[in-house]
């Protein structure tokens, strides 16, 4: 059996290239992720995202911060062999709409902000008001888990490699 700390090391790569090739995805096939989440979702790198690149002892770390924020770095950091370690990402179904951070080691979720619910007036619409919180709470979690599932069966798949040169095109091509 294989002690968890050696699996979180040997497989951490996994949600480094999940969110990188997630990026991608959201800016270059949207019908994919929509498909992938089982939802009409709409997905899309919000206000902040950190890429870092590691070798050996030495840790190169970009942080790409704030709402009117360009991607140029961020991508130039990809083209020196960074990948994604944090996100944070904008989910819309609807007229609804998510906010969250996603961190690719752990595949962490945090800072997450549901849409708005309609105010509890009385004690009797408190049981109604969790659920539905939770309902909110509960959909970006099934939507990025879907989503990653997606991912795995490419990522395992002859396609991948199709995939990767798609990805890897895109870094190139880049034009903000």
């Amino acid at each position: 059996m294989i002690d968890v700390t050696v699996s979180f090391k040997r497989y951490s790569f996994l949600g480094l290239e999940f969110l990188t090739w997630l990026w991608w995805a959201t800016e270059e096939d949207p019908d994919q992720i929509a498909k992938a989440a089982g939802e009409p979702a709409v997905l899309y790198v919000g206000n902040r995202i950190v890429l870092e690149k590691r070798q050996r002892e030495d840790v190169e770390r970009v942080t790409i911060k704030g709402d009117a924020a360009q991607m140029d770095e961020g991508v130039l950091a990809l083209k020196k062999g960074a990948q994604v370690k944090d996100v944070n990402l904008v989910m819309e179904i609807g007229e609804q709409k998510w906010t969250f951070n996603l961190n690719g080691e752990t595949m962490a979720f945090s800072t997450l902000k549901t849409p708005p619910t309609a105010p509890v007036r009385v004690v009797d619409e408190m049981e109604g008001a969790i659920i539905e919180k939770a309902a909110l709470l509960e959909k970006p979690i099934t939507v990025i888990h879907n989503i990653f599932k997606h991912f795995i069966i490419i990522r395992i798949s002859e396609g991948w490699r199709e995939e990767l040169l798609k990805v890897r095109k895109w870094i190139t091509e880049f034009q903000s």
